[in-house]
């Protein structure tokens, strides 16, 4: 059963974390509070949840901007705006054996 939690901005997403045990965050590159990019730092700098697969959405398709997700260790990158099927693809994608 997938259960999907939400938050409004990055430093409420890392206090959560430990709390519900997710395998997958989706984070908007752009939050207030802590930006995408920061909680992905964040995350992966949690000795507990390094496993944790961050996929990084961002209104911009530019090369430079898809490499920075990518160099704060997120697992994928989703432009927007994207449909949920793009969606359910990526965590399909990190289950499959």
């Amino acid at each position: 059963m997938t259960k999907v939690v939400f938050c409004e901005d990055g430093k409420r997403c890392l206090a959560l974390i430990d709390e519900v045990r997710r395998d997958v965050v989706f984070s908007d590159v752009a939050m207030p509070e802590m930006d995408g990019s920061g909680l992905a730092d964040a995350i992966h700098g949690t000795p507990c949840l390094p496993h944790i697969r961050i996929v990084l959405m961002t209104a911009s398709v530019q090369r430079e901007q898809i490499d920075e997700c990518f160099r704060h260790g997120a697992a994928a990158h989703l432009a927007k705006p994207f449909a949920m099927s793009e969606r359910r693809a990526r965590v399909a994608q990190f289950f499959e054996s």
